[in-house]
């Protein structure tokens, strides 16, 4: 069963319209990465997650037909985009580097590992991540 989502929470005035490098630690910390649903005038609900998916608004995960399916929609879609959005990506300066980007507005990237060249650094990445 996929974990309850909330439903219809209060959300601060203009929630969905400001930029995630300028929100609170404590909004942050309640909402990103929490999926939650907002139901519609038709009774269907809209489910959306602060994910950073969109740099100054929630994203749009879909809309399901009741609770039920937003639920397992919310778990369906933040499970896809975590795995996304934690694979380890190049980043090219005057090394090749291999590193994963913040998971929130307020952490940093994580350097994993630098190489000379950009075909040790893609070997080094299906060997351990696998194809994209």
């Amino acid at each position: 069963m996929p974990a309850r989502i909330p439903l219809d929470p209060k959300l601060r005035a203009q929630f969905d319209n400001t930029p995630n490098d300028e929100r609170s630690k404590a909004e942050l910390d309640a909402w990103w990465d929490h999926p939650y649903g907002v139901t519609r005038e038709d009774g269907t609900i809209a489910v959306r997650c602060l994910d950073g998916g969109a740099w100054d608004r929630s994203t749009s995960y879909g809309i399901a037909p009741d609770y039920e399916a937003a639920c397992a929609l919310a778990a369906a879609k933040l499970a896809d985009w975590l795995r996304m959005r934690e694979r380890p990506s190049f980043m090219i300066d005057e090394k090749v580097m291999i590193v994963r980007m913040a998971q929130r507005p307020d952490q940093s990237q994580t350097l994993i590992c630098e190489f000379d060249t950009s075909e040790e650094a893609a070997a080094y990445m299906a060997e351990h991540y696998g194809k994209a």
